[in-house]
């Protein structure tokens, strides 16, 4: 039994083939004519603030104990 053979079926149905290529090449430039654009396009950065308090001690061992370990 053979299986069906893609390029075979193509080549006996060339119209198809070439309407198909139509459609998606018309489709294709639908679509990226209808692409949302914007010069400056909105965009949200994520961001965090965190203040760390420790009385008495130096900065050194803030950085070292609570910032180096935040990041």
């Amino acid at each position: 039994m053979k299986g069906f053979n893609l390029s075979d079926w193509a080549l006996s149905h060339r119209s198809m083939v070439w309407y198909f290529m139509l459609v998606f090449v018309v489709a294709g430039i639908f679509s990226y004519l209808n692409l949302g654009r914007e010069e400056d396009p909105a965009f949200t950065i994520k961001t965090m603030i965190i203040q760390a308090n420790w009385p008495g001690a130096s900065v050194k061992e803030t950085v070292q104990q609570v910032t180096d370990r935040i990041e």
